[in-house]
């Protein structure tokens, strides 16, 4: 199938649009943050995930079609709550999901951009889940012998996937060091903890016919920001041991610092992007140099993963720091064969959300300015608040998707 590229009505964000509803490239469509609004957690999940089915149907997919899902909470307290208003939404609108639920990520962060917000959904889909060729592959997750899928776990567990394929796309959950028989984290040592996770990823790579050798992209949650340099001292042991041409050429990688995992005992999670088969036609990995730890971008098919961009620290505007982001973005896409207008997906972090507004209108500005068929289609978008974003003094973070 072709690359195509397909954009939803977009959305005002300040006086012109700056994200879109959903965009799709291929068979895989970027759903933007999704959030809902009243009193009621439960009230706020089942508005976010309306929101998500509208904005798959506009591009021609449809809900049970999503493939991963990425919530967003402002308060752990409201997880279970969380869970069992998504279970029940699925079980109205997305029956697929039910049985055979996205692979998944949660995180809780300070804010999402405006008071009153306490949760956010994003998704991954497919098209269409039964694309010859693309179809979508599901391997599922197991705990003390239950599948993480309901009726297996009560609608306030966890639920998810292993990982899902698109094709020859691979979508790794988040991984967190929790023993999946005794379902208990066994260790209270951040670099342990990094260790299981990293292995967690190798299997689930595994799983699903690649290796490490098939990274793409690495996305990094943890809660201090002084363990992510710990973080990397492990990644690039387990590389050398493990996967030893990723050492010289590592995939591309963002770290983020939020408030809590889905577990205080959490102190890591990792998710991953990965080829699934090496061999399939069309779907080299190739990855650009960056820094030790990271590529600059890698790509897949013709997806462009780059590891996070920030702005720079100092006394310039905040208008300022995200046109420089922006602007480097642009340079390492057009390394990567692609460029800035080709954009899919942005999440945009935000040390302070005060500037929240700011960054919006910024964000249409530099379009119309600097990328003008973004100004008509622009990116799918999430945007949120994250307690410290490193290297310090950096007051936003840039994590981008792309096609060739």
């Amino acid at each position: 199938m072709t690359w195509s590229v397909r954009h939803a009505s977009a959305r005002p964000l300040g006086e012109e649009p700056a994200a879109t509803h959903s965009v799709a490239a291929g068979n895989v469509v970027f759903v933007s943050g999704c959030t809902g609004s009243g009193a009621r957690v439960e009230d706020q999940v089942e508005l976010a995930l309306e929101k998500a089915r509208r904005a798959l149907e506009a591009v021609g997919s449809r809900m049970d079609n999503v493939v991963k899902s990425f919530f967003l909470l402002t308060e752990l307290s409201d997880y279970g709550s969380v869970r069992r208003s998504e279970t029940e939404f699925y079980e109205q609108n997305a029956p697929q999901l039910v049985t055979t639920p996205p692979a998944a990520t949660l995180m809780v962060v300070p804010s999402l951009g405006r008071p009153g917000v306490r949760v956010q959904y994003e998704v991954i889909a497919a098209l269409d889940r039964d694309m010859p060729g693309w179809g979508v592959t599901y391997f599922p997750e197991h705990w003390a012998g239950k599948e993480l899928a309901y009726p297996h776990v009560p609608k306030e567990h966890a639920k998810f996937a292993r990982s899902q394929s698109i094709g020859n796309l691979l979508v790794v959950s988040g991984c967190q060091a929790l023993d999946h028989e005794t379902v208990r984290v066994e260790s209270s040592d951040f670099a342990e903890q990094a260790r299981i996770v990293l292995d967690k990823v190798k299997v689930a790579l595994e799983d699903a016919g690649a290796s490490l050798a098939e990274l793409v992209k690495t996305t990094v949650f943890v809660k201090d920001p002084h363990a992510l340099t710990a973080y990397r001292e492990v990644e690039s042991a387990f590389f050398r041991a493990q996967a030893s041409d990723l050492v010289a050429g590592p995939p591309a990688s963002s770290a983020f610092v939020v408030t809590e995992l889905p577990r205080p005992e959490f102190l890591i999670e990792v998710e991953a992007f990965a080829v699934a088969k090496p061999d399939v036609p069309g779907w080299r990995v190739r990855r650009l140099p960056g820094t030790a730890q990271a590529a600059e971008s890698a790509t897949a098919g013709r997806l462009v993963f780059l590891s996070a961009v920030h702005g720079v620290a100092g006394d310039s505007p905040i208008e300022a720091e995200l046109a420089a982001a922006l602007d480097e973005v642009g340079e390492a896409l057009a390394r990567a064969g692609s460029d800035v207008n080709r954009m899919l997906k942005i999440t945009l972090a935000l040390r302070d959300a005060d500037v929240y507004a700011q960054v919006q209108s910024a964000l249409a500005a530099y379009y119309r300015a600097q990328a003008p068929r973004l100004v008509e289609a622009p990116p799918a978008t999430t945007f949120m608040q994250v307690p410290a974003i490193v290297p310090s003094g950096a007051r936003l973070q840039l994590d981008v998707i792309a096609v060739t």
